[in-house]
């Protein structure tokens, strides 16, 4: 037939599947999902596809969901198709999870989806009944939400493992066909209540505009076309300097706040949307969001934090911005007392202090210092910092802890984790940054030790100081 030819040019223009692929194929029993099914059962031998037709029962419609879920096993059982069904309460489910139906079905109806693909093979596909009239419809709700370029792009043929063979014919296209194929489909009645955003559109603002224009569905399938090749294009530019300008580290996503404000607006917000996806947010980012993620990226203050959904935050640092999980909590730990000899250990921080005998001349890195033990007064202390913290410098004068941190660039979120050492409460090291003029080693030293830090993941060691 006409329709099924026209299929299967459109898939492969679009390499949506090939040959041998294994296929769930979504089916309410409607009009549309009815005719996708009948489509890809038309060119499974061509194909040599195996498919899997699945009907999610979500109980909304009482007996008649009942009926629809029987229509859909009858059908498959005609054509030699195995079939999965599954029911559900959505309404119980909305409530307890405070969801629309609509959105608590289509959770509910992906999930299940999800795993009839699971248990086909991890390679398997999910073909849904999508056509030029909802690729309009979903164009003109994103430009009524002000979607950029990525809403207005609209559906794709394919997404990952999701496919759209159908969204080549119109709704006119699909009820001609079914009568062809002498099929009759069941009919939801809540796709005619104008309740819903997208009833809405589809009800009466489409018609509407298809009296200004008839073919308004088509200039809108064909901003999604156009859109969808910029998006493309976008991506790319952002996947070729991704690596210049991010990196993941230690389980964090970093931006280069100089590469990243080097690139044109465009690329930036493709490299953000990137990110969305590498952190978790891709559904959950707004225009509003990315323009905020923009400006925070290219002149935040350091130490400033931005607060994104899910409870993620991006943080400036010197030269980079951190995306992770939630406010980064302060280290909550007091004293603890030093030995000279052996370890010390400071398990809030996850923390290990080697003390050791020191020869003159050995070298000494940063996560050391060295001090003449008989120049110490005791008690010796190791502790978290506090407010109106100062140490004495060598050439006469103190500094306070606060003002040498920041002179360092050590990130404000990481300043509480920075051991601080006193003798006789005078600071002598604040750890791996600096030594205070307190029992240092001179050549009247008799006895010395090496004070060494050992953190539990040395890369969060690194990153601390």
């Amino acid at each position: 037939m006409e329709l099924e030819s026209r299929v299967d040019a459109f898939v492969r223009r679009h390499g949506i599947f090939s040959m041998g692929s294994r296929i769930v194929v979504a089916c309410s029993g409607g009009p549309d999902s009815l005719a996708l099914a009948s489509v890809l059962l038309a060119l499974r031998d061509k194909w040599c596809l195996s498919l899997r037709i699945a009907h999610f029962e979500h109980g909304i419609r009482g007996a008649a969901s009942v009926a629809d879920a029987d229509f859909v096993r009858a059908f498959a059982e005609a054509h030699g198709a195995p079939c999965d069904v599954v029911c559900e309460d959505i309404p119980a489910y909305a409530a307890r999870e405070g969801l629309s139906l609509e959105t608590a079905a289509r959770n509910r109806r992906y999930a299940f989806l999800e795993r009839t693909a699971r248990m086909m093979g991890g390679d398997a596909l999910i073909a849904t009944g999508h056509h030029a009239g909802d690729q309009a419809e979903t164009v003109l709700m994103h430009l009524l939400r002000g979607s950029g370029s990525d809403g207005l792009a609209g559906m794709r043929p394919r997404r990952g493992n999701r496919i759209r063979p159908l969204l080549c014919v119109s709704r006119q296209d699909v009820l001609r066909y079914l009568e062809e194929k002498g099929l009759e489909p069941r009919w939801d009645e809540t796709n005619f209540h104008a309740d819903a955003a997208r009833n809405r559109v589809r009800l009466e603002l489409l018609p509407a505009l298809r009296r200004y224009s008839p073919s308004v569905d088509d200039a809108l399938c064909r901003l999604a076309d156009a859109e969808a090749e910029i998006v493309d294009f976008l991506r790319q530019s952002a996947d070729a300097v991704w690596e210049t300008v991010a990196e993941r580290r230690d389980g964090t996503v970093c931006l280069r706040r100089e590469a990243y404000g080097a690139q044109p607006v465009a690329v930036r917000k493709a490299l953000l949307r990137r990110l969305a996806e590498e952190i978790g947010l891709r559904q959950s980012l707004f225009h509003s969001h990315y323009e905020a993620l923009d400006a925070f990226c290219c002149s935040g203050e350091t130490g400033k934090r931005l607060a994104l959904p899910q409870n993620k935050t991006a943080e400036c640092r010197y030269g980079e911005v951190l995306f992770r999980d939630g406010a980064e909590a302060p280290a909550e730990w007091g004293e603890t007392e030093l030995s000279l000899s052996g370890t010390t250990r400071i398990e809030a921080v996850g923390l290990t202090i080697c003390a050791s005998p020191w020869k003159p001349g050995a070298a000494i890195s940063d996560a050391e210092a060295v001090i003449d033990v008989d120049a110490l007064q005791q008690p010796l202390i190791v502790r978290r910092r506090r407010d109106g913290d100062s140490f004495r410098l060598e050439g006469g004068g103190r500094q306070k802890v606060k003002e040498l941190l920041i002179d360092k660039k050590v990130p404000r979120a990481l300043r509480d984790r920075v051991p601080i050492f006193t003798a006789g409460g005078e600071i002598f090291w604040i750890g791996g940054v600096r030594r205070a003029a307190i029992a240092l080693v001179t050549e009247e030293t008799k006895r010395a030790v090496a004070l060494r830090m050992v953190w539990d993941d040395t890369q969060k060691g690194e990153e601390r100081l």
